[in-house]
């Protein structure tokens, strides 16, 4: 994935609601495929945001994340921020929707955790 750091972009945010139901935070994966199973035309895509942490850190860390397509081909980031937090750019990982549940599942039995891939940019002394 780093290797295609160059392809992240800021997504968009825009809460999209139905009827009785709202996207909820840290929920982006559940929110996606609720909005996707609706219909309106929207498609889930999975990836991860992107964080470097301004080049202070000696790595950089992924983040699992979904946000949706429109029929148009725009993405959006449905997922309610916290207050004052700032967008972090995303990159698509460009595989199935199977794939992506096998390597969260992966990185759960190996890290402990789905949420997220550190890489090492520097080394360490």
């Amino acid at each position: 994935m780093y290797a295609r750091k160059h392809e992240c972009q800021i997504v968009p945010r825009d809460i999209i609601k139905l009827d009785d139901w709202q996207p909820v935070q840290n929920q982006c994966h559940a929110n996606v495929l609720i909005l996707e199973t609706y219909g309106q035309g929207y498609s889930a895509v999975h990836g991860w945001l992107y964080i470097d942490y301004d080049g202070k850190a000696d790595f950089v860390r992924f983040v699992a994340h979904s946000v949706l397509m429109n029929d148009a081909g725009k993405l959006i980031d449905v997922t309610p921020a916290f207050a004052g937090s700032e967008p972090y750019p995303f990159i698509s990982a460009n595989i199935s929707n199977t794939e992506y549940e096998d390597m969260l599942n992966s990185l759960l039995k190996k890290y402990g955790t789905t949420d997220c891939l550190d890489y090492q940019t520097k080394n360490i002394r």
